[in-house]
């Protein structure tokens, strides 16, 4: 399995699915009680015609209830989501990454419980001196200028260790609209994010995203573990980090 079969969806592919994404969360009636979420979705930009880096970043509360929590009520924590794609040429992607940072409470005033990021790295584009998964999962990191706008300083993350870059974690692809519909999944037990994930057009944006992203991406694998060739390959070094 090459980088071009990893590399899976086109930039503009990619592009109308985000775009698509936050005009859901702007026009749906089912995010109205996520109202942090639709003020920021009408925020974010997503030019049709532009070839220009992607770079969308939504900040909002959810209403959680964790097993750890003390208490009879949920509680606002505060998310951050951010998507950053670089073009490449012939409509490829070169980098793609999706942030996710937790807060214990709605503002930066509470820690930063949660920080990692999904991320996208084809073969070409990598520092061949140390073996990464093509897809993977990446704990902390530094923080993006989106995340000290909102407050955030390098001391609120300090007990992440974000110098750390490894371990790095195998992943599937994603896409805005799978990010926050695993998060409204792991953090979904109050109603206004179970009307959400059970609205239609929702279920509709999310579908089209596994179609796009996830199929292709697991056809791929299936199809390397089917050949008889491949027998004595390793499906995680020469498939999931693609090692020459």
């Amino acid at each position: 399995m090459c980088a071009e079969e990893l590399a899976l969806v086109k930039f503009s592919e990619l592009k109308a699915l985000e775009r698509k994404t936050i005009q859901t969360i702007r026009t749906e009636g089912a995010f109205g009680r996520l109202s942090s979420l639709v003020t920021t979705a009408h925020k974010a930009q997503v030019e049709p015609r532009s070839t220009s880096n992607l770079d969308i970043h939504l900040s909002f509360t959810l209403p959680t209830r964790l097993r750890e929590d003390k208490g009879p009520h949920a509680i606002d924590r505060a998310f951050h989501v951010g998507c950053i794609a670089v073009p490449a040429g012939a409509d490829e992607i070169s980098h793609l990454s999706y942030s996710v940072l937790i807060g214990e409470g709605p503002d930066p005033s509470k820690a930063v419980a949660r920080k990692f990021h999904f991320d996208f790295e084809p073969v070409a584009m990598r520092n061949h001196a140390e073996s990464k998964p093509t897809y993977h999962l990446q704990i902390c990191g530094e923080l993006s200028g989106h995340h000290r706008n909102a407050g955030y300083t390098d001391a609120d993350i300090d007990h992440l260790l974000p110098s750390w870059s490894q371990p790095r974690v195998p992943a599937q692809p994603t896409s805005l609209a799978l990010v926050l519909n695993w998060l409204f999944i792991e953090f979904g037990c109050e109603a206004p994010v179970k009307d959400v994930r059970t609205s239609p057009r929702w279920r509709s944006v999310v579908r089209e995203a596994e179609r796009s992203v996830l199929k292709p991406y697991y056809v791929a694998c299936a199809n390397f573990l089917a050949l008889s060739a491949n027998d004595d390959e390793s499906f995680i070094s020469k498939s999931i980090y693609e090692e020459t």
